[in-house]
């Protein structure tokens, strides 16, 4: 059931006098990579049909090197082009996707209101992330990679990611004693 009603509040907007953010949580049995891999596959960006992404991690990421491999990976459904970026800094204009790890929060608030309203896909870690505008918002559970996803910020952004994104999370139960 909880599944159901987080599918319904991607499918329609916020409405006014609703709460400011809408979260949708799961957890996931994928690393960071493989979670990272596969949030890509659920997201469509504008005019994406005809050419490469790039994806920009930031240096501090603790799996920086295993997120920039997959742009040369066949696990990704676009062609993506890999970027460094240095943390605390407003990522180049080009990155279609950001990857966010080891930012200062202040700078981190900055670049993520730079980029909200436009086609660029934000992860990064902690529910704070998420709250200071990121898309998707990653955690270490217990058994596996947690993810929120603020669906104002997805609906602002231009970016179509399918409701189904939710399968990545393991069915209540799964995995548990």
């Amino acid at each position: 059931m909880t599944c159901l009603l987080s599918l319904a509040c991607f499918a329609r907007p916020a409405l006014a006098g609703e709460a400011a953010r809408q979260l949708a949580q799961a957890e996931s049995g994928l690393d960071t990579p493989e979670l990272v891999a596969a949030i890509l596959g659920y997201t469509v960006w504008p005019g994406a049909a005809d050419r490469s992404l790039t994806l920009c991690v930031s240096r501090t990421a603790a799996e920086a090197g295993a997120i920039l491999a997959l742009a040369g990976g066949p696990r990704v459904r676009w062609p993506l082009q890999g970027r460094s970026i240095d943390a605390d800094a407003a990522p180049a204009a080009g990155c279609d996707i950001v990857y966010f790890e080891g930012w200062e929060p202040q700078a981190q608030r900055e670049v993520l209101r730079g980029l909200a309203g436009r086609p660029v896909l934000s992860i990064g870690r902690g529910h704070e992330f998420c709250s200071d505008g990121g898309l998707f918002c990653l955690a270490t559970g217990a058994a596996g990679q947690r993810f929120e996803v603020n669906l104002d910020a997805v609906a602002r952004s231009g970016l179509r990611v399918n409701p189904q994104v939710l399968r990545l999370a393991r069915p209540r139960g799964a995995g548990r004693s």
